[in-house]
């Protein structure tokens, strides 16, 4: 005979806290039964000792009241951790507890906060890499352990965090497959794409904007009579629980920033602007509302990019590597680093750096001569 699961039924009440109601039907009774609990770490915890033990409440319970003896485990300690978050997004949530269930709590859940150690983390972080995962995913679920650790160490579960100083893959060479365009390249990508996402290109290319970021610019945001002329980099579209999209905060708080623009993109822009609503989106798809990322890319920028090698582009860009573009532009003009950085709204002049500084081969010399002029007259 098949049991039906237990499930949590999450709830917000009148005054915005939250409710996770566990529900289950009694293996005799065969009544439906539920019980509300505050946190969603006691609600997983009754879930899951109800589905190891065929929905009976009765060894549940004696299991609950034996674990509040003992320290709890490394999931619910996660679980814990993500509930009591407060400034993260929907999206954040969601990513954070698909985290938890597919590379945590089947691996190293289980153990008792207390009992996790160094070795554990280090096999666990091996176990990550094997199975496919790239640097970057596995450093976000490494730090999304290693935070609730802290909390476990803050609540006084333990005294140390395990998390630290575990090896970690590099993740160097994330932009080594970046694509940078010269101004001809992108002129032939350009004038293969419908008219109406030319600007939308053009004014990516010609701010450094991410996607999210471009695509989220309202008429408001643009400031074409300005001394020079200016867009306000204040927001981005991102994605909800639910796989929606809504408008909120840009990537980290460096990325709001002013950029100017060039008198190519003000041409570009003055029909966009005039006589519209601030509150409007810039670049909007073919029914006013967002360009969706996914379907711009499909039936847009890639038959663009194909005909473009029909007539002789010997490289396949993508859409950020309109980003990378810019910043190499202005690399190739002589602007610092630090402007760069600024323009780009990265957090540091060294994520630019690593990005980007192997397109300075100027610099680089300048360095050498500099250092030559500095011992003129030594000898070795």
């Amino acid at each position: 005979m098949i049991i039906a699961m237990a499930s949590i039924m999450e709830r917000t009440r009148k005054d915005g806290s939250k409710s996770f109601t566990v529900r289950w039907r009694d293996p005799q009774s065969k009544r439906a039964q539920g019980i509300t609990f505050d946190s969603r770490g006691e609600a997983e915890t009754l879930r899951r000792l109800l589905e190891t033990n065929g929905n009976s409440f009765e060894i549940a319970q004696h299991a609950i009241v034996q674990n509040n003896t003992t320290t709890p485990t490394v999931a619910a300690v996660v679980t814990e951790h993500i509930d009591q978050l407060i400034r993260p997004t929907k999206q954040t949530i969601h990513n954070y507890r698909t985290m938890l269930e597919r590379h945590i709590a089947g691996v190293i859940g289980h153990i008792p906060i207390d009992k996790l150690d160094h070795k554990h983390v280090t096999h666990w972080v091996r176990s990550l890499m094997d199975k496919g995962l790239s640097p970057k995913t596995v450093r976000n679920v490494h730090g999304l352990l290693a935070s609730a650790m802290e909390t476990g160490v803050r609540y006084g579960y333990r005294g140390d965090n395990p998390c630290r100083g575990t090896a970690l893959p590099s993740t160097e060479k994330v932009e080594d497959d970046a694509q940078f365009l010269t101004a001809t390249e992108f002129a032939m990508v350009h004038r293969q794409l419908d008219e109406q996402y030319q600007n939308l290109a053009a004014f990516l290319v010609l701010t450094g904007a991410r996607y999210g970021e471009a695509t989220a610019v309202t008429v408001g945001d643009v400031d074409l009579l300005a001394k020079p002329p200016t867009v306000r980099i204040t927001k981005a579209w991102k994605r909800d629980g639910s796989k929606g999209h809504y408008v909120g905060v840009t990537k980290t708080p460096h990325s709001k920033r002013t950029v100017s623009l060039p008198p190519t993109l003000v041409e570009a822009l003055i029909p966009l602007v005039a006589s519209r609503p601030g509150d409007e989106l810039l670049f909007t798809g073919p029914q006013g509302g967002r360009v969706q990322h996914k379907l711009f890319w499909h039936h847009h920028w890639v038959p663009a990019v194909r005909r473009a090698q029909a007539d002789g582009l010997t490289k396949t860009p993508r859409i950020h590597d309109l980003r990378h573009t810019h910043a190499s532009w202005l690399i190739q003009d002589g602007q610092s680093l630090f402007s760069v950085s600024r323009r780009l709204g990265h957090s540091s002049t060294d994520m630019t750096d690593r990005i980007y500084g192997h397109r300075m081969p100027d610099a680089l010399q300048g360095a050498a001569d500099a250092s030559e002029r500095a011992l003129q007259g030594l000898r070795f």
